[in-house]
C-alpha cells in the first residue's frame, strides 16, 4: 500500500503528524494528502537522499520513523561523540482485577499503558472489572500454534483478559462474548451502571452462541476501540472442535500509529528494544513483516 496525493484517512493523519514534528509540514493535520503534504514528503525525501516522488511507501516510511526516533533521542558522551541514541519506550506495569487464576497486573509499552488506564478507569467507574492473563511477552518465549512470532505481545502493545473470565458460565462470568460471524466476537462486561441487555452468549461449549443472558452490561469492545485498541479474530480451528485457546476473544491490541502496507514489525520492535537485544530472537527474524491493516503483521 502507498499513500500519495489524493489519499485520505487515519493513515494520512499519522504521516502528517510525523512531518509536522520534523518541521516539514506547515499545513494542517486533516487526514487529506493534498499538495502541501506532497511537497512536505518531497522535501523530506530530498533531505534523506531518497527518490523524491512525494509518495509514502515502505522505504520513505521507514526513514520517517528513524527520523522520529532520532528526534526523540538524546545525545550521549557529551563532547566526545555526536551519535544519537534513540529513546527506547519503557514498559510500564498496570493494574488489573484479580479473577480466579488471572493476574492483578500486566506490563505494556508506556503509551499503551496510558491508553489502557483510561479504559480501566471507564470500566471500573461503571462497576465492571478488567481481568488479565498478561500483556508483554518475553522475546525468548516459545512460538507455537497459539503463539505467533509477530504477536503484538512482543511489542508491549497487546493485552489478554483472563481467558476463563468469559465463555465459561455465561450467567455469572464478568464477560459475555457475542458471536458476530466471520470468527469475530464482541465482548460485554457486567457492570452495575451498565444498560439492561439481552445477549446471545457464546461459550466454550456453544461457540457460536445459543445461551440467552439478561443483565446490566457495558460494551467493552467499543470502549477499547475508543482508546485505540482493537480485537482480533478467533482461530479457524476453534470452530472446528479445536482448543479453547483459539477463541482469542480476550485479546485486544493497540494499533494507533500503524500504517497498512508500510509499518514493519522490525521498526515497532526497535521502539522498545535496542537492536543488539533483538538479534537472534524469533520476533527479530520476522522484522520485515508488514502490517496488513487487519490486525496482523505478514511477510511482504
Amino acid at each position: 500500500m502507498q499513500l500519495k496525493y489524493g489519499s485520505k484517512g487515519d493513515d494520512v493523519t499519522e504521516i502528517q503528524k510525523m512531518l509536522k514534528r520534523l518541521n516539514y509540514l506547515s499545513g494542517s493535520v486533516d487526514g487529506v494528502f493534498g499538495r502541501l503534504t506532497e511537497s512536505a514528503v518531497v522535501a523530506f525525501q530530498e533531505s534523506e537522499g531518497l527518490y523524491s516522488d512525494g509518495i509514502i511507501g515502505a522505504i520513505t516510511f521507514e526513514a520517517l520513523e528513524k527520523a522520529i526516533r532520532e528526534l526523540d533521542g538524546q545525545l550521549y558522551a557529551p563532547g566526545m561523540s555526536d551519535l544519537i541514541k534513540p529513546t527506547i519506550l519503557p514498559f510500564v506495569k498496570v493494574k488489573a482485577d484479580k479473577y480466579d487464576g488471572g493476574y492483578d497486573r500486566c506490563s505494556l509499552r508506556a503509551d499503551v499503558a496510558e491508553a489502557y488506564n483510561k479504559v480501566r478507569e471507564k470500566v471500573v467507574a461503571a462497576g465492571g472489572v478488567l481481568t488479565s492473563s498478561g500483556g508483554l511477552r518475553n522475546l525468548n518465549d516459545g512460538v507455537n500454534a497459539n503463539r505467533s512470532a509477530v504477536s503484538f505481545h512482543y511489542l508491549g502493545k497487546a493485552l489478554d483478559l483472563y481467558i476463563y473470565s468469559g465463555m465459561v458460565n455465561a450467567q455469572n462470568d464478568p464477560y459475555v462474548a457475542v458471536y458476530l460471524g466471520d470468527r469475530r466476537f464482541n465482548i460485554y462486561a457486567r457492570a452495575e451502571a451498565g444498560q439492561e441487555m439481552n445477549l446471545n452468549a457464546a461459550t466454550y461449549k456453544k461457540r457460536e452462541g445459543g445461551e440467552q443472558v439478561k443483565g446490566k452490561f457495558i460494551d467493552l469492545t467499543s470502549i477499547f476501540k475508543e482508546y485505540g485498541f482493537k480485537p482480533i479474530r478467533a482461530r479457524s480451528q476453534f470452530f472446528n472442535g479445536g482448543s479453547e485457546l483459539g477463541a482469542e476473544w480476550w485479546h485486544f491490541q493497540y494499533e494507533e500509529g500503524l500504517i497498512a502496507g508500510v509499518s514493519t514489525f522490525g521498526n515497532e520492535l526497535l521502539r522498545v528494544y535496542p537492536k543488539e537485544r533483538l538479534e537472534g530472537t524469533a520476533p527479530w527474524s520476522h522484522k520485515n513483516a508488514v502490517f496488513n491493516g487487519s490486525s496482523l503483521f505478514v511477510k511482504p
